[in-house]
């Protein structure tokens, strides 16, 4: 019999803390995938890539200020992995549907675009996705401490 576990995730958030070598800094793909790793989107020694080509269409829409629709999206998607095959929208939606369960992003109006941080005067990214990881800790943090508190009762 399967234990309910897997019902009671609420949201998940990978946080690793990892090397940022010079190496790293000279390509926007090795960026994009530094940073994928480093927020656990994708595991380590990850091979597919379409999570890497999702990410980075939506930071090159959120760089340049705009929010795109799904066609605009996928464009910029197959741009992105030129010389490879056409994405699968299926599975494009998929990836977003997994940022934005983690929170990190937003569908409005049929638009997509990262989530800001409530009180951030900038659309400054960095910002806004620790505000995310830390708002999600805090929150798992707080059921912790319950959770402990009821089983020192216990004892």
């Amino acid at each position: 019999m399967a234990l309910p576990e897997a019902q009671l995730i609420r949201q998940e958030h990978i946080i690793r803390d990892m090397q940022f070598t010079s190496d790293v800094k000279l390509t926007r793909k090795s960026l994009v995938r530094w940073l994928a790793l480093s927020l656990g989107l994708i595991s380590p020694n990850e091979s597919r890539v379409l999570m890497l080509d999702v990410l980075e269409a939506l930071l090159w829409f959120h760089y340049k200020g705009e929010e795109p629709e799904i066609n605009r999206l996928m464009e910029k998607i197959n741009e992105v992995r030129k010389g490879s095959e056409p994405a699968n929208p299926k599975a494009v939606r998929y990836h977003l549907l997994q940022l934005k369960n983690a929170g990190l992003i937003d569908r409005k109006a049929g638009k997509y675009r990262f989530v800001l941080a409530p009180m951030a005067e900038s659309p400054d990214l960095a910002v806004s996705v620790e505000y995310v990881y830390k708002k999600n800790a805090e929150t798992a943090f707080e059921k912790i401490r319950k959770a402990f508190s009821a089983l020192e009762k216990t004892y």
